[in-house]
């Protein structure tokens, strides 16, 4: 199958994993200057601005993306949470809920505020949200050897698979 893909002209481009845990309560990790609240409505300007930056989105997508998941906000199942560092904005998450299985949809961290713990402390929050909403399974999934996947697996996330992007010549 390999070959024929190559044969219509097609090369591997890139590798995805979706990673697992059965939920659970982390220890308190005790870093002062780092806090996670959940975010508020009135706030999803300020979740749009994260958003964008930290993924390289231009600012010119702020509204657009505060109003695709402002309208996500009172929906069963959805919980954004914004981390400070210092008091400062700096990261932003979001899981979905449903069926017992908890989804950690999207995490995004502002440059200057990277290397710094904050991906790993929203993982740590949404999964013991998991688990405090008694979920028997929480799911993530980001680039191969990414420092996501890097940050999943050191809290205890396992590989599920890998998937193999394939784009056209």
């Amino acid at each position: 199958m390999l070959q024929r893909l190559s044969d219509r002209g097609f090369y591997q481009s890139g590798f995805h994993t979706s990673l697992y845990i059965e939920p659970t309560e982390f220890q308190d990790d005790d870093r002062e200057q780092i806090r996670i609240e959940e975010l508020r409505e009135d706030q999803f300007h300020l979740y749009a601005t994260i958003h964008c930056r930290g993924t390289g989105l231009s600012d010119d997508g702020i509204p657009y993306v505060a109003a695709n998941n402002e309208v996500l906000y009172n929906r069963p199942g959805w919980k954004f949470f914004i981390a400070y560092m210092n008091d400062e904005p700096a990261a932003v998450a979001v899981i979905y809920r449903k069926d017992g299985i908890a989804s950690l949809t999207f995490a995004a961290t502002l440059p200057e505020f990277r290397n710094q713990g904050l991906h790993q402390m929203l993982l740590k929050r949404r999964i013991a949200e998991a688990a405090h909403r008694h979920c028997r399974l929480a799911v993530s999934q980001c680039a191969f050897l990414s420092q996501s996947h890097r940050n999943m697996e050191r809290i205890g996330m396992k590989i599920g698979y890998v998937r193999t992007t394939w784009t056209e010549r």
